[in-house]
């Protein structure tokens, strides 16, 4: 049983693989950078149908949530990070949107074109800073996993770096807290993609509400911009996780 749900799986990233590729060498065409995002939402959303498919995942969000997540503009939209496969199953999700990714994902040849397309690459606080204000005040989502890599859900701690916050205090943004639930361990760090389980994966997904800028921690001569920064990311982290 396993054995066929691995070539299942098999499957399905290989078909991952063709869709990145050919979304790729759709995009060395002169392709405005609004429909290469709707393009690539409805490839995510073929993604996570395909999912269900073959037996591999599902992803469960209550009707309410699946209306906020898609009414989200403008916002700083931040998650705890799990699996190999959360920001294709969050972007499937929200509206127009964009995905703080690392910079290795900018040199796989799937994903390069992609990446440097419709993704702000992780080259560096600046230029990150930059390309997420420029999207937030265009009314796209900005997406980011503030734990920065993938962490298991029973993991003792999960510690927030403070880009998101930088970002929502720079760009005056709503914050978008979302909770991501896999039950099973799968598409962890260094975890092989054939290392399935014998049933379906599920994934379900809560908002948590919005945190307003109004409600953001101020600047002040006794609280500089890092401590505010530590003071939102806490918010963040409790608004994700409720402690």
């Amino acid at each position: 049983m396993r054995f066929l749900r691995a070539i299942l799986g098999g499957f399905f990233y290989l078909m991952f693989g063709v869709g990145g590729l050919l979304f790729s060498f759709v995009l060395l065409f002169p392709v405005p950078q609004s429909t290469a995002r709707r393009m690539l939402r409805r490839l995510f959303r073929f993604f996570v149908w395909l999912g269900g498919a073959t037996g591999l995942f599902r992803v469960e969000v209550s009707h309410e949530d699946r209306r906020r997540l898609a009414a989200f503009s403008g916002a700083v939209v931040v998650s705890n990070h799990q699996t190999l496969i959360d920001a294709v199953i969050l972007i499937s999700l929200l509206g127009d949107s964009v995905c703080v990714t690392k910079e290795a994902v900018s040199r796989n040849p799937f994903m390069r074109v992609v990446a440097r397309s419709i993704l702000v690459v992780n080259e560096g606080p600046v230029a990150v800073m930059r390309q997420a204000v420029r999207y937030l005040s265009d009314g796209v989502n900005v997406l980011v996993f503030p734990e920065g890599t993938r962490i298991p859900k029973n993991a003792p701690e999960h510690v927030f770096r403070r880009g998101a916050a930088h970002i929502a205090l720079q760009s005056k943004a709503p914050v978008e807290p979302i909770l991501l639930e896999c039950d099973a361990d799968v598409l962890g760090k260094g975890q092989p993609w054939w290392d399935v389980k014998d049933r379906t994966v599920v994934y379900k997904i809560s908002s948590k509400g919005t945190v307003l800028p109004s409600n953001f921690p101020r600047e002040t001569v006794d609280m500089g911009a890092k401590q505010a920064a530590a003071e939102l990311t806490a918010m963040m982290h409790r608004g994700i996780f409720g402690s």
